[in-house]
């Protein structure tokens, strides 16, 4: 046995030597066939060119031949503008109807880098602060955190008072105070914060604003907070919303529905549609079992232990029977009436088509007739 591994291994250090220089992501092989493909490259159809740019540039990239490979990339751009893999691979972002690098994305969006991370100004303004003014900063929210607390425990004169002296602070303290409060246990606090991170107009407050306007329990407080971040602005309101249409809580699709209305998204509706023309299928999976058992002792374990015997049964069981797979689809009746029409009303609210009833098929007819001309109005 020793003598056949002596034997073998030889052969398999020769076969490896004589191999070596046949390996196609060498170096040297990279930068011929790269050489070649510039040549030829003008004689091909461009999304052809493309097609064989990008796919020596995924090669270079894993070569760790990063500057090639972008090279590469940049070639396939250059054969056809629109490729979209080569600009994924460079790092670029759709911007409307065009391209454009990563940063600038970032920085059309209002973001700019601290510690390798893309923030908000307003944020990485904060983080620029003085330390003198970083104090008094927390000195300030400190106050309104407590005045926020004896308004949510103060009567109506209390209440005014501490409204009086909030409106004393200046706005540029309020904003983490009021975005901590919209978690406030006191539906009236909640409201006032919304309202109040609306009136600041703070991109900070969005997350949290379009978390509550799904979430909260409270349909006013929903409303302030969809209507807060309105007010502040963004591109981007109704993508948390629509993602929130398929969620497994019908409380939670419905929501989403009422928030896209009040957002005004027209791009939402056609996922609206979609879903209240869908016949299911978003439930959970269940699986039941139905069969026999059998147990029984298939063997002993023996031991010798001071002159005595132990034995230690073993234990196997036989089972047979079937499993049946099904998925949930509704839960009542009722559920499915009540979210059927808020979607129809949300739709409603947003197309402007009064003559559209609540019925099944009914809006996949409109969307069939209408939808090209709606989605060109966008």
């Amino acid at each position: 046995m020793r003598r056949s591994a002596l034997f073998v291994l030889p052969l398999l250090l020769a076969s490896a030597a004589a191999h070596a220089g046949d390996a196609p992501c060498c170096a040297s092989d990279l930068e011929a066939r790269r050489a070649a493909l510039a040549k030829e490259a003008p004689s091909l159809a461009k999304d052809e060119a493309a097609k064989r740019h990008y796919a020596l540039g995924l090669e270079l990239r894993a070569a760790t031949q990063e500057s090639a490979a972008r090279e590469e990339f940049a070639a396939a751009l250059a054969a056809d503008p629109d490729h979209e893999p080569s600009h994924a691979a460079l790092g670029d972002v759709k911007h409307g109807d065009r391209w454009i690098p990563y940063a600038e994305a970032m920085q059309a969006k209002g973001l700019v880098q601290r510690g390798g991370a893309w923030i908000l100004r307003e944020e990485a303004a904060i983080l620029d602060l003085p330390a003198k003014e970083r104090e008094r900063r927390r000195a300030e929210q400190a106050k309104v955190e407590a005045l926020i607390g004896q308004y949510e425990a103060g009567d109506a004169m209390r209440r005014r008072f501490a409204l009086d002296a909030l409106g004393a602070v200046e706005d540029r303290f309020k904003m983490e105070p009021f975005a901590f409060a919209l978690r406030s246990k006191s539906r009236d606090v909640r409201e006032l914060a919304a309202k109040e991170l609306g009136r600041l107009r703070d991109r900070r407050a969005l997350k949290t604003l379009l978390h509550r306007g799904i979430y909260d329990k409270d349909a006013g407080v929903r409303a302030s907070a969809v209507d807060a971040a309105v007010t502040i602005g963004d591109d981007n309101l109704a993508a948390p919303m629509v993602k929130a249409l398929g969620s497994e809580s019908a409380d939670t699709r419905m929501h989403a529905a009422q928030a896209l209305a009040r957002i005004g998204s027209r791009a939402s509706v056609r996922y609206l549609v979609w879903k209240i023309e869908s016949a299911g299928g978003g439930g959970p999976r269940v699986h039941s079992f139905f069969g026999n058992q059998l147990t029984y002792i298939q063997d002993f374990d023996v031991e010798v232990a001071q002159t005595a015997f132990i034995a230690d049964p073993q234990v196997g069981t036989l089972q047979e029977g079937i499993v049946l797979d099904a998925q949930v689809h509704g839960l009542t009746r009722e559920t499915v009436i009540v979210e059927r029409e808020v979607f129809h009303q949300s739709l409603v609210k947003l197309t402007g088509a009064t003559g559209v009833k609540n019925e099944p098929g009914a809006w996949a007819a409109w969307w069939k007739e209408h939808g090209e001309a709606f989605v060109a109005a966008e």
